[in-house]
């Protein structure tokens, strides 16, 4: 589409701007009087793949390149594909804590309990504040400052903790600051997701992301319970991250700002002052948002969701329980084959690498996705978020089995090969991964452009109970057993497929009945989008 556009030719502007229609018609909100923009600026404006209206304001072509929709693949697959290398490495190391605690406690003269205090409960409690105010911040101000930022500190944190190794506030500061920032790809991951792909590719892209979490999960104790016994010792741990994390934070810096609103504003910058015209402006809802409005709409944003949307309260507190078990495991599996079975603390660990590799068969349920989705795109028909919850359905029930199956193939209650235990566990992984790829999922597809802030509440309950379950999860499975221990998690488990039964009735309903769904453009029952909207959003 031609960018030509003056006051002269008030014919509509259409825009892509993630998947929320705009038309550039009516007068705006804030009263602006008509602009008379000169040909020379509707020219580099045009050249730059933007439109402006009679009122100046700037807003992206359908066909724009400056889009990150349409950015060429390359520049997607390496963004999207650090992001996801991001997400598995601070993941693994946000359950090295645990393990380390084991093995650092004496050298620092606290107990472990305490330890596991210092080195994992408050790098999660961290992450839980952190996710509450990065997502937000990434929807008003960009991303690609955000995650360079996050790799940068968290290199500086692990350094700390390890030259500081013999102080205990090192080590405490050292993982709240690394905690604070890893919550930067667990939660702005979904909303740069939805900026450079359209749905289809999403199905893929958020499940690799959450299968790399759930790899880095998996990696944690064992490259921790390896390196602190060898003879690095565990400050190691600590010292191999803050290289890896700086080499991320080099790459982090080639990547590209793929919030559509700051493309839109940098752009816009551009242009006034290449050709000396600042008569251009964006729309109310893309400009940057000043301090006090930030704090009491973007900054509240993820709280208010949390209480107000129904879906989102029960979908966040499931996948956050189902999730923070796997952080339990850590503590749990070396009491369970470390004295149940009497193996050595690194073959113990090496039994937590089975979750991991229960990922592999996740990518079954994305075949009936993708074909889902070709249908409803080859007979026009717009997907509901709802019609990629299949993998939960089959999640829940999978989940219940792996776990009532692990309750009753563990010692004291029964003493056979430890392999019968172990392939449950594979179980629970694919079941851990299908969770949380598919309810992230829906979230980002159901509040688009505020993925961020959806996302935010079940990654802040997530990193909270897995900061808190490894606490008590020794204590709980020595005093209660091991079998008894299992069957509560079995049992809540199975109520979680009731909640499931409950989404396949309800999910729709209360989504399109919610007061976000005017302001993300969602008909109400029995209504049909608007030929431009649907149209719009379609090559969105």
């Amino acid at each position: 589409m031609a960018g030509n556009m003056t006051s002269s030719t008030p014919s509509p502007s259409r825009s892509l701007e993630g998947s929320t229609p705009s038309l550039s018609l009516q007068k705006p909100e804030d009263g602006k009087d008509t602009v008379d923009i000169p040909r020379r600026v509707s020219d580099t404006l045009g050249e730059r793949g933007f439109n402006g209206d009679r009122y100046g304001v700037v807003s992206f072509q359908l066909d724009s390149s400056s889009h990150p929709r349409r950015w060429p693949m390359y520049r997607k697959v390496y963004d999207s594909a650090l992001i996801c290398f991001m997400e598995f490495y601070m993941t693994l190391l946000s359950n090295t804590g645990s393990t380390v605690a084991v093995y650092a406690h004496a050298e620092l003269g606290i107990s472990r309990v305490t330890a596991v205090m210092c080195f994992a409960t408050v790098y999660l409690l961290g992450q839980a504040f952190g996710g509450l105010i990065f997502g937000p911040i990434a929807e008003s101000f960009g991303h690609r400052t955000i995650y360079a930022a996050s790799a940068f500190l968290s290199a500086l944190s692990c350094m700390l903790i390890a030259l500081g190794r013999e102080h205990l506030s090192a080590v405490v500061i050292g993982r709240l600051v690394s905690g604070l920032v890893s919550a930067v790809p667990a939660t702005v991951a979904t909303g740069s997701m939805e900026n450079m792909w359209d749905e289809k590719a999403r199905i893929t892209l958020i499940h690799v992301w959450i299968a790399s979490a759930v790899a880095g999960l998996a990696c944690g104790p064992p490259s921790a319970t390896y390196l602190s016994t060898s003879s690095l010792r565990w400050p190691w741990v600590f010292g191999i991250s803050a290289i890896v994390l700086g080499v991320l934070t080099v790459g982090s810096l080639a990547m590209q700002e793929s919030r559509p609103a700051k493309v839109l504003r940098e752009n816009v910058g551009k242009v006034a002052r290449k050709t000396h015209f600042d008569h251009l402006s964006t729309r109310s809802d893309q400009r940057l948002p000043t301090l006090s409005g930030f704090v009491q709409t973007s900054l509240t944003q993820p709280v208010r969701l949390f209480f107000t949307e129904p879906v989102l309260f029960a979908t966040s507190i499931m996948g956050a329980i189902v999730y923070g078990n796997l952080y339990t495991f850590s503590s749990a599996l070396t009491v369970i084959y470390g004295d149940g079975f009497g193996m050595s603390a690194r073959d113990a660990s090496l039994v937590y690498l089975a979750l991991g590799v229960g990922i592999i068969p996740t990518f079954l349920p994305r075949i009936y996705d993708h074909k889902l989705a070709s249908r409803h795109r080859r007979d026009d028909i717009a997907m509901a978020p709802e019609d990629k919850l299949f993998g939960f359905y089959v999640a829940a029930p999978v989940l219940a089995i792996g776990l009532w199956w692990f309750a009753w193939t563990v010692p004291q209650l029964v003493h056979i090969t430890p392999w019968a235990s172990i392939v449950s566990l594979l179980l629970v992984g694919y079941a851990t991964t299908e969770f949380d790829n598919v309810l992230s999922g829906y979230l980002t597809d159901t509040y688009t452009t505020f993925a961020a802030s959806a996302n935010a509440p079940m990654a802040f309950l997530r990193a909270t109970l897995a900061g808190v379950f490894p606490l008590f999860t020794e204590q709980m499975f020595r005093g209660m057993g091991n079998n008894y221990a299992l069957l509560l998690l079995a049992i809540l488990a199975t109520f979680f497929c009731g909640v499931a039964v409950w989404m396949w009735f309800n999910a729709k309903r209360l989504r399109l009945q919610s007061p976000f769904a005017d302001k993300l453009g969602l008909a109400p029952p029995g209504s049909q989008q608007s030929p431009v909207a649907k149209e719009v959003v379609s090559e969105a």
